[in-house]
C-alpha cells in the first residue's frame, strides 16, 4: 500500500512540475503579448493624434463597440468606424485639440488572445492648456490580422484597471 501511495505522490509531483512549466511558459507568452499590444496601442494613439479617421480604422476589429457616457455605438465595418471617428475628430478640432498625453497605462492579459489596456489620458489644446482628462479602457483581441480593438470604453480619468491575481 505504501508503495502505491508513494507512486501516486510521484505522479502528482511530476504533474505539479509540468503545471509549473506550463504556467511559466504561459506567463512569458502573455508578457510578450502585453508588450505587443502596448506597441500596437501606442501606434493607434499616434495615428489618432493626426485627426485623420482613415489612419485609425485599421486598428479596429469588426464588429466593434464604443461605450461612452453619451451612449453606445456598435460598428459593423470600417465605414461605420470611420464615420464615428470623423465626428469625434471634427469635434476635437473645433475645440482646439493639439495632442494627447497618457499619464497612466496598464495592460492586463485575460487570455492568450485577449488583453485589456486601461489608460488615463490628458488632451491639450494648441495653446498648451489642458482640454480635458478622461479614462479609457480598450479590449484587444488577437486575430489573424494581429491585435485589434474590439471594445473602447470612455470613463472617469481617475479609473485605471489594475491586474490582481486570484490565487
Amino acid at each position: 500500500m505504501r508503495a502505491g501511495r508513494r507512486e501516486t505522490y510521484n505522479v502528482w509531483s511530476g504533474q505539479k512540475e509540468l503545471l509549473k512549466k506550463v504556467m511559466i511558459e504561459r506567463d512569458i507568452c502573455m508578457a510578450r503579448d502585453e508588450n505587443t499590444v502596448l506597441h500596437v496601442f501606442n501606434e493607434y494613439v499616434q495615428a489618432f493624434q493626426t485627426l485623420r479617421a482613415p489612419a485609425v480604422t485599421s486598428y479596429f476589429h469588426f464588429p466593434c463597440m464604443l461605450i461612452a457616457p453619451q451612449g453606445v455605438a456598435v460598428m459593423a465595418n470600417a465605414t461605420e468606424v470611420e464615420s464615428l471617428l470623423d465626428k469625434m475628430m471634427e469635434g476635437l478640432k473645433a475645440r482646439g485639440y493639439a495632442r494627447s498625453e497618457l499619464t497612466d497605462v496598464e495592460a492586463i492579459p485575460l487570455s492568450e488572445n485577449i488583453v485589456l489596456v486601461s489608460v488615463s489620458r490628458a488632451r491639450y489644446k494648441t495653446d498648451g492648456s489642458q482640454l480635458e482628462r478622461l479614462g479609457e479602457t480598450y479590449a484587444f483581441r488577437k486575430s489573424d490580422n494581429g491585435w485589434k480593438i474590439v471594445t473602447a470604453i470612455v470613463h472617469d480619468p481617475d479609473v485605471v484597471l489594475r491586474l490582481k491575481w486570484v490565487s
